[in-house]
């Protein structure tokens, strides 16, 4: 109504000549990822914060599921700054859903004529699988090797010492490795502790000390059976 408050939600849209309204984008920045809104300049200006980190922007990238995730590109200082040590920083810093899912070190973002960051021109990212990595050592290792594989939905080999995020691994796919892992080996794990342990042989031995630390509750020794006496019999008859 005339004189009403309304919410400004940046969303652009316009009505045809039958009076149907067409979506067809935004007039701000604002993404959206797994249900939340994101403002990605919030994200590169923490990224920035960082003393190694000069530059830094957001896109977005499908994973393994086809669903878009956060990508951050980076120009470094330091030639031993990973990807892997720029997530666990931010984890500090911003909740999970506005930790990027990829990580890209650049030597320079690709720029258009105009001198503005040119998007299109910013390398796919590509899942960090670890070349040449250690095969699993043990059986619980080979299971938990494999559910990571599952919940990635990837068939590329896997070491136990690659990393769950540095793979495109985020919040909903530690969900679905936490209950897999629950459902088959019997240990109840958090997303907490895939963060905390988030190769296959660090949350192996992770799932190793649960087993040997959690009591097992002891088996109640059914009650034995008691013949009925002859009043009972009279009554229930």
């Amino acid at each position: 109504e005339p004189g009403s408050r309304l919410y400004r939600t940046g969303d652009q849209a316009h009505w045809d000549t039958e009076g149907n309204l067409h979506y067809t984008g935004r007039t701000d920045s604002q993404i959206k990822i797994r249900g939340f809104r994101i403002e990605p300049t919030e994200i590169e200006t923490v990224l920035t914060t960082h003393p190694d980190i000069t530059q830094a922007t957001l896109s977005t990238h499908p994973d393994h599921h086809n669903t878009p995730q956060l990508t951050a590109y980076l120009v470094s200082t330091a030639p031993d700054l990973s990807a892997q040590d720029v997530r666990l920083w931010l984890r500090t810093l911003l909740p999970d859903h506005m930790v990027p899912a990829f990580v890209v070190l650049l030597d320079r973002l690709p720029l258009t004529p105009n001198g503005k960051i040119d998007k299109r021109a910013l390398p796919v990212p590509q899942a960090a699988a670890t070349v040449g990595g250690r095969g699993p050592r043990t059986e619980l290792e080979a299971s938990v090797l494999a559910y990571f594989a599952e919940a990635l939905n990837t068939t590329e080999p896997l070491s136990i010492d690659d990393g769950f995020f540095d793979l495109g691994g985020h919040s909903l796919l530690a969900a679905r490795l936490t209950n897999r892992i629950g459902a088959t080996l019997g240990v109840t794990l958090t997303l907490r502790d895939v963060f905390q342990h988030p190769t296959p042989a660090t949350l192996a031995q992770h799932i190793e000390g649960l087993r040997r630390s959690e009591p097992v509750a002891p088996r109640r020794a059914r009650p034995a059976l008691r013949r009925r006496t002859p009043d009972q019999e009279r009554s229930s008859s």
